[in-house]
């Protein structure tokens, strides 16, 4: 993986190369993540391994959002963002992966920039920041402003994982590792960090794209986990709604973290949609 900084009209964003670069262009949007573990720090690798796709063999991007992002930032500023990216970088059309905050970006990406957009996956996402996710974002910014990090890094990964106590477990020994490791050491994360955080979930808590989804023209899959809190699953629903010849699917059982506790699931649902990448050519061996 390589790192890249991309100049955009207010700041600059970081961006994460990978894969096999003259693969089909495949473009990751992160979630609220996104603020504590920005693309441009070592942490967001592990969070790009738990992608389960075959990466390797596309020519991946994964975007992050501006620095410095404001709390009056737009999912629609971050769409232009995200579309000056892919035209610096000559990386269009591509399918985008977008999960939570970084499938609302992606409404608005699609809606105005159809040229940059092969087709899209959306999970886990809302045409609109309803009062109960506005609720849950508010819940996790205090968390985070009263200095309570191990109380806010378990509340997300259990607010995100579903199922019982293995489960919980499972997701905990997992999702906590990548997401939020040194908040569970102990360690305090840098004050700019939290200060990204909570900008970001200012962006997402103002999202409203619900006008423009009927602009989107390209093939969309909408995903949404039936036990999802944070999102949940009837917003998926008027999102499919929304979007000409969308398709929904609803995970039965599962949360907002769904793409990672059903692996299998998601793969063999976005997989057949990707375009076809070849392995690349091994490499000529000398004598």
């Amino acid at each position: 993986m390589a790192r890249s900084w991309t100049a955009v009209p207010g700041g600059r964003v970081p961006v994460l190369h990978t894969g096999d670069g003259t693969g089909p262009p495949v473009v990751l949007l992160p979630g609220l993540s996104d603020g504590l573990a920005p693309v441009s720090r070592p942490e967001a690798e592990s969070l790009i391994d738990a992608v389960p796709l075959p990466m390797r063999h596309y020519r991946g991007l994964v975007v992050s959002y501006r620095h410095p992002v404001q709390p009056t930032t737009t999912t629609l500023e971050l769409a232009r963002d995200v579309a000056h990216v892919l035209r610096t970088h000559d990386h269009a059309p591509a399918w985008l992966l977008a999960h939570s905050m970084g499938a609302m970006v992606a409404q608005h990406l699609a809606a105005d920039a159809p040229e940059l957009v092969a087709g899209m996956v959306l999970s886990a996402t809302a045409p609109q920041a309803d009062a109960h996710l506005r609720r849950a974002l508010a819940r996790w910014a205090w968390q985070l402003r009263t200095g309570r990090f191990e109380v806010f890094a378990r509340d997300a990964v259990a607010t995100s994982a579903t199922g019982g106590a293995r489960l919980r477990l499972l997701a905990e020994a997992r999702a906590l590792r990548r997401a939020a490791p040194a908040l569970l050491a102990g360690t305090v994360p840098p004050a700019e960090l939290v200060a990204r955080h909570l900008a970001l979930s200012g962006v997402a808590a103002t999202h409203d794209a619900r006008a423009r989804l009927g602009r989107i023209r390209c093939p969309t899959l909408v995903l949404a986990g039936g036990r999802d809190v944070v999102c949940r699953p009837h917003q998926a629903v008027a999102l499919a709604r929304g979007i000409p010849g969308a398709r929904l699917v609803v995970l039965a059982g599962l949360g907002h973290g769904f793409p990672e506790q059903a692996p299998d699931r998601y793969t063999e649902l976005v997989l057949p949609l990707l375009p076809t990448a070849a392995p690349p050519a091994p490499q000529e061996a000398f004598p």
